[in-house]
């Protein structure tokens, strides 16, 4: 008989309540602040990020080795059989093929299926959640394998900052042109490529922050406003009133059947900076993808 455990990482961003409902096992990612090293949602919070960025902007890190090892021998000594994971894009950190490369170890313990969202946040989220609602319905590994790849394909995330400057600090700037976007008060709308490379990219550059909350909610709009039906998460980095305010205009529309508002990991966090309002929409019924502007 199949036991199967569901596996993510922290910058998943899902919700405690959540995690403890599907009995999810999440791999935290690291920050290291002010000479020290913290587990991603475990030991800091959000809120202790922001607060300090001025001062000093933390690095951040893939899971301990030790914590992932431990997460094996945990399953093994439970008496799991198959393991899903989903995980952030391998074009934006190592995670997945660190995971990857280690699970090597495993195989001749579990069944093993480990994926590479090539999204952030909910990109890899939904596929958590949609496979663990298929796996407390009894199905089978391969339905559960095949429930998360439906979600992580059908799921879109689009992102404003009120700079770049944090992005560009971490090395994550992908295809986002920034030179001089804080300057000119820009604010690019920017997307994750998860049909190609896993990188952000610029989706449409608008002139200041109210503009660009409206752009951001068009942009997924106009994805979703002829389906049937879709979920949408809110996230931000200590910008609660915006993050309302975005999800009061989807609660609004008819075909949303779930609105979700949390916030983004730490880890995140550090290279977005404060300010940050981000969408991850699911449409089962199938997903555009999102036009890069060139």
């Amino acid at each position: 008989m199949e036991k199967i455990a569901i596996i993510t990482d922290s910058t998943s961003d899902l919700t405690q309540d959540i995690i403890d409902k599907y009995d999810i096992k999440v791999m935290p990612l690291q920050i290291i602040y002010q000479s020290k090293i913290y587990r991603d949602k475990v030991d800091i919070t959000p809120e202790q990020i922001y607060s300090g960025m001025e001062r000093e902007v933390p690095k951040t890190s893939l899971p301990l080795t030790a914590d992932v090892v431990k997460t094996f021998e945990q399953l093994k000594q439970e008496g799991y059989t198959h393991i899903l994971g989903a995980f952030i894009s391998s074009g934006l950190s190592g995670t997945y093929n660190m995971v990857r490369n280690m699970a090597n170890d495993y195989k001749d313990d579990f069944v093993i299926e480990l994926i590479d969202s090539k999204n952030i946040s909910w990109g890899s989220g939904f596929g958590i959640v949609d496979a663990a609602k298929a796996r407390e319905a009894g199905a089978s590994f391969e339905d559960v394998v095949a429930a998360a790849k439906k979600a992580i394909k059908n799921t879109r995330c689009v992102f404003v900052l009120p700079t770049l400057y944090y992005l560009k600090k971490g090395g994550r700037m992908g295809r986002v042109e920034g030179t001089v976007g804080d300057l000119l008060n820009i604010k690019p709308i920017v997307g994750v490529d998860e049909a190609g490379d896993g990188q952000y990219f610029t989706i449409k550059k608008v002139r200041g922050r109210k503009k660009s909350l409206t752009e951001l909610f068009n942009v997924i709009h106009n994805l979703v406003k002829d389906k049937e039906a879709f979920e949408v998460i809110v996230l931000s980095g200590n910008a609660p009133e915006e993050s309302t305010e975005i999800a009061e205009k989807f609660k609004a529309m008819p075909n949303c059947k779930y609105v979700l508002e949390t916030s983004v990991s730490p880890v995140i966090g550090v290279h977005t900076g404060p300010g940050l309002l981000a969408l991850s929409v699911k449409c089962d019924s199938g997903m555009d993808n999102i036009k890069e502007d060139k």
